[in-house]
């Protein structure tokens, strides 16, 4: 079976996109980033983005990829969006919205249509169009995107554009991304009543490579983690072809979480711990220094401070860290042993800032480990930090028309198919980024 590249999965379509605006929202359990920016021409031909607004807020009522207390998020969507619109001076009408759900399904599948020694048409594909928007959903899950991984006729791989070819039978390899309705019912929901249009949903972990992994590595072979507060979320690539995405729901909150637990404190005092002394290096402060804390339930003037050894915080914040790490490790032996075999690490997102924590994770892996941060570049703003690493991704995955062209919509989340899906398919990701 012939999977899409990574080359056409970070590349982009230049004569139709260019001089577009483009909006995507990144929500997660700790921060909103909003990105607005307007496509254009870089010097050798390839289209980059210039960003001409960013909003950043502190998340609210999200929690572990999922929204817990719609109101609340809605007003921190609302004010990320207003940020970034104030910023660019623009009004934005739609936006694209990541989705880092456990509940997200990848499901790989092969449709055959007969062609009979004739020529292929595009209505033999409008027909392979209509089978692939009934795969794989049920009453209680959704279809949010069909990612078409490539062509056969009569055994022949490597197909990119079947239209015109002779054979007896057209296979197409696709993969639908299936959610429990629920969950995409609610991030809808939550965008409309932001007064703004739900455009499309875009699955984390396959935007995060997108703005951080190289060519090579995804020839070589790699898995891009995504270290966020609530979710961790990984991609692997191989032979230079996506294979498997997946989230588990822990992250860097849950590193907080374990201090305050421990050392009976605060969130926001263990959070601070974390960022200044929350290393994870074995040897983290063996020199036996300490640092004063203020543990939970005392008067301010009762012995409510004690000393606490550093490396202690570090000790706590390895095994958070390291609990972390081997449940995406975990997960993935479980999914196939192969999918292990030597493949680079590459961590982004929030929590890879950690110190020692590429250090943890090849260990963990048995691998050699990068920390990356966005491969976009402003001269605006300062986007160079691996928080952005999925709305910068976003920004280029979003540039790219989907397989089946889909529209969510409250009522009764139908949706409704474009009929230029063809020409769509052939321009997607068409060159490398």
């Amino acid at each position: 079976m012939y999977l899409m590249s990574f080359d056409k999965m970070s590349g982009l379509n230049l004569k139709k996109n260019i001089n577009t605006i483009s909006a995507v929202l990144d929500i997660g359990s700790d921060k909103i980033i909003c990105l607005i920016a307007k496509n254009t021409i870089s010097e050798n031909y390839r289209e980059k983005f210039e960003i001409l607004g960013l909003g950043h807020q502190k998340s609210s009522g999200f929690e572990h990829g999922s929204i817990v207390d719609p109101s609340n998020l809605e007003l921190a969507i609302r004010k990320a969006i207003e940020d970034a619109e104030n910023m660019s001076s623009l009004t934005i009408d739609k936006i694209s919205v990541n989705i880092t759900s456990d509940k997200v399904e990848s499901n790989l599948f092969e449709i055959s249509i007969p062609i009979n020694d004739t020529q292929v048409t595009k209505r033999d594909l409008e027909k392979a169009l209509s089978i692939a928007a009934e795969q794989n959903e049920s009453s209680d899950k959704l279809i949010f995107e069909t990612i078409p991984l490539g062509f056969s006729i009569d055994g022949v791989d490597l197909i990119e554009d079947p239209v015109g070819m002779y054979g007896e039978k057209l296979n197409i390899n696709l993969n639908n991304l299936t959610c429990a309705k629920g969950i995409i019912q609610n991030i809808s929901n939550v965008i409309e009543s932001a007064h703004i249009q739900l455009e499309r949903i875009i699955f984390t972990p396959i935007s995060s490579a997108v703005a951080t992994l190289s060519s090579d590595e995804a020839n070589l072979g790699s898995i891009v983690v995504d270290m966020g507060a609530g979710t961790t979320s990984y991609s692997i690539f191989s032979d230079n072809i996506f294979r498997y995405a997946g989230v588990v729901s822990y992250g860097g909150n849950n590193i907080t979480i374990d201090i305050a637990r421990a050392l009976s404190i605060s969130m926001s005092d263990a959070e601070k711990l974390k960022i200044l002394y929350g290393g994870v290096l074995t040897n983290s402060y063996d020199n036996g220094d300490t640092v004063t804390i203020r543990q939970l339930g005392y008067a301010e003037d009762t012995n409510s401070e004690k000393q606490i050894h550093k490396s202690t915080i570090a000790d706590i914040s390895r095994t958070s860290a390291l609990d972390t790490l081997e449940r995406v490790r975990s997960t993935i032996q479980n999914i196939s042993p192969s999918l292990l075999n030597q493949k680079r690490v590459i961590l982004t997102g929030g929590a890879s800032q950690l110190i020692g924590i590429d250090d943890l994770a090849s260990e963990i892996f048995q691998s050699p480990v990068r920390r990356a941060v966005p491969k976009l570049i402003s001269q605006d703003f300062d986007i160079s930090d691996p928080i952005f690493s999925n709305s910068c991704g976003m920004l280029t995955y979003s540039q790219n028309e989907i397989f089946v062209n889909k529209k969510i919509t409250t009522k009764g989340l139908s949706y409704n198919q474009g009929n230029n899906f063809f020409t769509s398919l052939m321009k997607w990701f068409k060159d490398s980024f």
